[in-house]
């Protein structure tokens, strides 16, 4: 069972407590004060590390620690759920995001890279306890950040509504996310309280639905073009997805909670809001990447996808995607 809160008032179950605060450089800005002593923890990377999960391990062991606090973007909340995971230590969780895009707080899984490649971890002990999703908490996210974490959740939402493990509650989220997404993203992109707070709540909602349904080949594709290109996952998926989409075909239902009547109008309207946000392939792509990029793709993620892809229709979708010829 999970809490939400809309205030930093679930601090105070930290009282008598001895958290570890796995957290990022966000936590610094937020003049945000613990009512107890803590064990910080921030040794890990944007795209969290097994090493850095086992360098937390032994933190929050070596401390005695009884509580883990996540403070931060979805990797400083997919690296503290890792280090639950494999100190299999019976501790709650509480995730305090402070992007508007993963939906890690609403998840029961996390990612992490070992050896250059992408690994993902589940396990329901993995869903926060408790959450608090409060819009200050957004206010020092820069806006090429604040633009790829909101990318990322509509991208979560669409897919999750297109996979072949959708149910009725999955799509209600997804379909609630997409709204708010849409009627929020200008104020939430000047900054304001309450375009941060919508945001956050559309976020929440997508990883609501991407925890019932997993995503799909957008996701899937996306991963080695973090790594080999260092872009930010949202803007990863988010270059992906149009493209999938207008291969498979399709799914107008989704079209029109984007404002478009069928598929192919839903697309470009996807692609004229990457072009207005400024979101656009890697400038040092070539086509010597395709085979390596081809390679990379989770075929398992793959099997939740509603349309087939085959090797060479990723190839295809890749050299589309980067732009090469």
């Amino acid at each position: 069972m999970q809490e939400t809160y809309y205030d930093f008032t679930a601090f105070e179950l930290l009282k008598s407590k001895k958290p570890l605060l796995v957290c990022d450089g966000a936590f610094d800005l937020l003049n945000i004060t613990l009512p107890c002593e803590y064990v910080r923890f921030s040794g890990f990377t944007s795209n969290p590390l097994y090493e850095d999960i086992t360098a937390g391990v032994n933190v929050l062991m070596n401390n005695e620690c009884d509580f883990i606090v996540a403070i931060g973007g979805g990797s400083s909340i997919d690296t503290a759920k890792g280090i639950k995971y494999y100190s299999q230590a019976e501790v709650p969780m509480m995730a305090v995001p402070t992007t508007s895009g993963t939906g890690s707080e609403a998840t029961h899984f996390a990612a992490l890279y070992k050896n250059g490649e992408k690994y993902s971890i589940a396990d329901e002990k993995l869903l926060p306890n408790f959450v608090i999703l409060h819009p200050d908490a957004l206010k020092t996210l820069p806006d090429y950040q604040k633009k790829c974490t909101m990318l990322d959740a509509l991208c979560q939402a669409i897919e999750s509504w297109w996979s072949k493990r959708a149910t009725q509650e999955s799509i209600a989220y997804s379909r609630k996310a997409i709204k708010l997404i849409l009627d929020n993203m200008e104020s939430y992109l000047k900054n304001e309280d309450g375009g941060n707070k919508n945001m956050l709540a559309a976020s929440n909602l997508a990883g609501k639905a991407i925890n019932i349904t997993t995503s799909t080949a957008p996701h899937a594709m996306s991963y080695k073009l973090t790594s080999l290109y260092g872009l930010p996952h949202g803007h990863a998926v988010a270059l992906c997805l149009p493209k999938v989409w207008r291969y498979m075909k399709g799914f107008d239902i989704i079209a029109w909670a984007l404002g478009g009547q069928n598929y192919d109008e839903a697309v470009s309207i996807f692609e004229k809001l990457l072009a207005d946000l400024d979101i656009s392939p890697p400038k040092n792509a070539s086509l010597d990447d395709l085979d390596v990029l081809t390679g990379s793709v989770n075929v398992q993620r793959l099997q939740n996808n509603p349309v087939r892809l085959s090797n060479d229709v990723i190839k295809d979708l890749y050299t589309q995607i980067l732009e090469v010829h």
